[in-house]
């Protein structure tokens, strides 16, 4: 069967000049094809700027060829997996696209993985070769005797490229001096080779590289990403954008799909600057914005809360500061406000691995606060009802988000059953996410299929209820989780972190109370706990998995 997308009545909002027409002609060219034209059309121009050490395009490509050069020599061919594991750092731009530049696959993974996680993904990807952070290398070692298939590990460290005397402050327990790794290859080493002459011949339906999910149920899977998707989104970033002359910074994690994209391979396509932190730090990135002259910048929710919170903002310059990316949960709307207050256009986010980060998007001129706003254009959607796959639910009524786009995955690695629950046709992708479409086209997320609370028949998402909390101007953080009732089948329970000026002064019983004022009799919150901190995601988004099971522990 051929599933049909809901009527497309958003487009009406984006007159035109937020519209490329689904069918606009990408090209033939992969990134790395661009990233080389951009290398002779912009020649001195910097690429990359890393805590003071800068890179010209010119530069950049000429890393990006040696890298190959140094994979080539290791025997990596077209097809070969080879698997990155390191915070933000030059390096990973320079591997990342010189992978792509002899035709490998990227494997890219979180550097806080431990034996078991690493283990996994080394050997389920097949990675022939591993470039790791130096500080990783002791997981390597342990996960060593298990692996399959991994034949030469380079390693690197995050000071390597790092200025005798940083403009910005570098992560204090970041150790300068690189730990020992035997029987590593050194970068500089891996580096030394001759350079590749020419990059591989690349067709956009060649595979690019595999994006293994955050694994919240059972191991994680890996997206099986094609040139074309990668090519697609850099294409809808940039345009959404208008990227040609900005100055990007970095601190998302570029190993996850979304700082990837907007990050890293979004301003390789079109030639802008990029500003990498190791690691996001609020302060920090206030200090860049502000010397450099940062024009966009993008985050997950908790980051931007907690950057437009710090009690230093208010002493930097961020009048060069346009453009504000965010994703992960919807941004309360008390702190979109900040962000207009200050003139910083809000670009509100939804999306995945499997669709190559973000599908559905906010923009500037239709701002509804709490919704995620508009499918970016060529982007189809359903929302299904979760009994029934072939029945779509009415506007305005809740069911699964479904997404259809050039950018969505075309399936799961060594995985055909799943590949065949997530992806019901090619270029279909069902989310598991509870979303609805209001009568204007705006979409809005109101859960996780599989976090949704059933409270005396009711179904509760958790991300309306925290919306609702965040208005209260005591709560910094909050999550929100269903803990099982004798009664009700479920109550709703909630964790919340407060402000510091109100540690100490508003009680738990007090919020209740304040809640129970705010929402619907089944689903304000009957419980509250406060935390010093939530558990998180190495990109920050908060793991209501984690408090869950937390619960479930306590009631044995």
């Amino acid at each position: 069967m051929k599933f049909k997308p809901m009527e497309r009545i958003w487009e009406k909002h984006y007159q035109n000049d937020y519209i490329l027409g689904k069918d606009v002609f990408m090209g033939r060219d992969p990134i790395v094809q661009h990233l080389v034209y951009n290398a002779y059309k912009f020649r001195d121009k910097t690429s990359l700027i890393y805590y003071g050490t800068e890179f010209s395009w010119t530069e950049l490509k000429d890393m990006v060829l040696k890298v190959a050069g140094g994979l080539k020599r290791l025997g990596v061919k077209k097809g070969d997996r080879v698997y990155i594991g390191m915070q933000n750092c030059p390096q990973f731009v320079f591997a990342y696209f010189g992978i792509h530049a002899v035709g490998a696959v990227v494997v890219p993974g979180s550097p806080m993985f431990k034996k078991g996680e690493l283990q996994y993904i080394l050997n389920d990807s097949g990675a022939k070769v591993a470039i790791l952070e130096d500080r990783l290398y002791p997981v390597y070692e342990q996960a060593r005797d298990g692996l399959t298939a991994l034949e030469k590990v380079i390693v690197t460290s995050l000071s390597e490229y790092l200025p005798e005397e940083p403009v910005l402050p570098f992560p204090d327990d970041i150790v300068a001096d690189n730990p020992p790794c035997p029987g590593a290859i050194s970068w500089q080493e891996f580096i030394s080779a001759d350079p590749i002459e020419k990059i591989e011949s690349l067709d956009l339906e060649d595979v690019a590289q595999l994006q293994y999910t955050s694994g919240t149920t059972g191991y994680p899977k890996g997206a099986i990403l094609v040139h074309r998707n990668l090519l697609w989104k850099a294409i809808m970033y940039s345009h959404n954008a208008a990227w040609v002359d900005d100055i990007n910074l970095a601190a998302l994690p570029l190993f996850h799909i979304t700082g990837m994209v907007a990050h890293m391979i979004s301003p390789v396509y079109v030639g802008s600057t990029i500003v990498i932190l190791a690691r996001f730090d609020p302060l920090t990135a206030l200090k860049a914005i502000s010397h450099y002259r940062v024009t966009s910048f993008g985050a997950i929710t908790t980051m931007n809360i907690a950057l437009i919170n710090h009690p230093d903002s208010g002493k930097y310059d961020l009048s060069s500061w346009k453009l504000a990316w965010m994703g992960g949960a919807p941004l309360p709307e008390a702190v979109q406000q900040k962000y207009f207050d200050l003139g910083i256009r809000l670009a509100e986010g939804y999306g995945m691995s499997e669709t190559v980060s973000t599908v559905i998007q906010t923009i500037p001129r239709w701002i509804k606060p709490g919704s995620i706003g508009f499918p970016f254009s060529g982007v189809d959607i359903r929302i299904v009802d979760p009994e029934d796959n072939y029945k779509d639910m009415p506007m305005g009524e809740e069911g699964e988000l479904w997404i259809h786009d050039n950018s969505v995955a075309v399936g799961y690695w060594n995985n055909p059953t799943a590949t065949a629950e997530i992806f019901p046709e090619p270029g279909w992708v069902k989310t598991g996410d509870i979303a609805k479409i209001d009568e204007d086209g705006f979409v809005w997320l109101c859960g996780r299929l599989k976090e949704m609370i059933k409270a005396s028949g009711y179904s509760v998402f958790p991300a309306e209820v925290e919306e609702y909390l965040y208005k209260h101007p005591a709560v910094d953080e909050c999550a929100i989780i269903g803990i099982p009732h004798d009664y009700r089948g479920e109550d709703v329970k909630a964790f919340v972190v407060l402000k510091p000026d109100f540690v100490g002064k508003v009680t738990e019983e007090e919020l209740v109370a304040w809640a129970r004022e705010q929402m619907s009799v089944y689903k304000y919150p009957r419980a509250i706990e406060f935390r010093d901190s939530l558990p998180k995601t190495g990109t920050g988004k908060i793991l209501r998995k984690d408090l869950r099971a937390e619960e479930a522990a306590k009631s044995g």
